[in-house]
């Protein structure tokens, strides 16, 4: 099973959308894709933070998801602010569900070292562009240092 680009479109627009009204916390479902791109971002530094959670809040005692109460588990990501504007500037989905785009390992090398590839625009400073390989999210630079192949999911600056 792979990420499914409807949900991470809705995770980015999401996340697009508390940036604008400069919301410290705020809440998406609880999905493998989900957890997966919100990982990364911590990671990269984009967000402050990422708590298992319900409609109602972070959970104070953790509590696994079930198929019983999966419905209402959330994902609760704290959004990084510098001097009151938004860490991230700029998030957007490379491949769509119409137009998915897949690369090459020498592709992703290529788009590493600040290279055009194809449809993808290089990387500029302080951007990271997430690749998917089999059921995993990864940093390009990774990706590139691992020799993997993929297909492009989302940039971030």
């Amino acid at each position: 099973m792979t990420a499914s680009l409807v949900t991470l479109s809705h995770f980015c627009a999401h996340i697009k959308n508390c940036l604008n009204i400069n919301l410290a916390k705020t809440a998406v479902p609880y999905t493998r894709t989900n957890l997966q791109a919100a990982l990364q971002l911590y990671n990269q530094g984009f967000i402050s933070g990422i708590q298992r959670g319900s409609t109602t809040g972070p959970d104070l005692i953790p509590t696994d998801a079930t198929p019983d109460n999966i419905s209402t588990r959330r994902l609760w990501i704290d959004l990084k602010y510098r001097n009151n504007a938004p860490v991230i500037s700029s998030l957007e989905m490379v491949s769509k569900p119409s137009k998915k785009i897949y690369l090459s390992a020498d592709d992703i090398k290529a788009l590493a070292s600040s290279l055009k590839v194809r449809r993808v625009d290089p990387i500029q400073p302080a951007e990271c562009l997430f690749i998917e390989h089999k059921q995993d999210i990864y940093e390009v630079n990774e990706a590139a240092e691992k020799g993997l192949s993929g297909r492009a999911l989302f940039r971030v600056r």
